[in-house]
């Protein structure tokens, strides 16, 4: 599983909630996506691997959306399929992992901060480039 092997923790596996006949979804059945939580050392991994590995590999990148917050300091980007590709942890194993297999990851980050201002001064410190119009 490439969320395992890129974030160096054992991904869980989210269902549906509800049954959803137009969808062929039903409750408790259907997986429906994977999640892993990071905190620590393997947080610090992962988002120095994201800043320093993969974001200068992706072409014309210009950053993460200044108005990516959600008002109380936790901020969301969102890495294609061709962007996870590139973590060195899939690239050594590429063969392993079929093109059509590689998911794209949603990355959401929760900070102390209080407001998405601070969050963006402290992510910006750690080397997360932004752009676009900043929301308060």
């Amino acid at each position: 599983m490439v969320l395992q092997a890129i974030t160096n923790v054992r991904a869980t596996v989210c269902t549906a909630k509800h049954t959803i006949s137009n969808f062929g979804l039903s409750k408790d059945k259907t997986s429906m996506a994977v999640k892993a939580e990071l905190r620590g050392e393997d947080m610090h991994c992962f988002l120095s691997k994201v800043v320093d590995v993969v974001m200068p590999k992706i072409k014309e990148y210009k950053g993460v959306s200044g108005g990516s917050g959600d008002g109380s300091g936790n901020l969301a980007f969102g890495l294609p399929a061709s962007a996870v590709g590139m973590f060195p942890e899939v690239e050594i194993n590429y063969d392993a992992y079929p093109p059509k297999m590689i998911p794209s990851v949603d990355v959401i980050v929760c900070t102390t901060a209080t407001n998405d201002r601070d969050a963006r001064v402290f992510l910006s410190s750690m080397g997360i480039p932004f752009h676009g119009k900043h929301k308060n």
